[in-house]
């Protein structure tokens, strides 16, 4: 499904990213939806423009069904700084993404979905994170300033070029990613 708005395709996109961030990154996000919106995506994201009658899961599958790639912003969201990694002691304290973020990630890549993933600088690179953990290349950012949304431009019209291949191509184009 290709939406038709003002001469030019609308990308629906389903968006992955913590609901909860600092205020400097969130009003970052809101430059980055700007920017989304100029380049011609529809973004989707539970909890901030899609709400939820459904379980969070079957929510999250339902709208990546609907939408023709996905974002993952792996912003930091769960600090460690004690315990146990693999029976050993943490020496140094650590961030990681949203357990959402990997569902959300995992799910768009099952649906085949063009995927771009994107893991915040400082943010340790575990699970779908993890470079070589799935066939999509995994971009680093970082939220200080707003130039990272400018540096972001590139990606997101190549997640479109791909989105657009995919419509033109389904068979070609399904195994690019990220």
């Amino acid at each position: 499904m290709v939406i038709f708005k003002r001469g030019g395709k609308l990308i629906k996109a389903f968006m992955s990213r913590p609901l909860w961030v600092q205020t400097h990154v969130a009003n970052h996000l809101l430059k980055l939806d700007e920017k989304l919106t100029e380049l011609g995506f529809e973004i989707s994201t539970v909890g901030t423009n899609i709400t939820s009658f459904a379980s969070p899961f079957e929510e999250v599958v339902n709208i990546l069904k609907t939408c023709h790639c996905s974002i993952i912003l792996g912003l930091p969201f769960l600090r460690v700084s004690e315990g146990k990694l693999k029976d050993k002691e943490i020496e140094k304290g650590f961030a990681l993404p949203s357990e959402w973020n990997q569902i959300e990630a995992a799910i768009s890549l099952m649906l085949e979905k063009p995927t771009l993933m994107m893991l915040h600088r400082g943010v340790s690179p575990r699970g779908l994170f993890d470079r070589g953990a799935a066939n999509v290349f995994i971009h680093e950012f970082h939220t200080l300033g707003s130039k990272w949304v400018e540096d972001t431009v590139p990606k997101l019209i190549d997640l479109k070029a791909k989105v657009l291949a995919q419509q033109s191509h389904p068979a070609d184009a399904r195994s690019s990613r990220g």
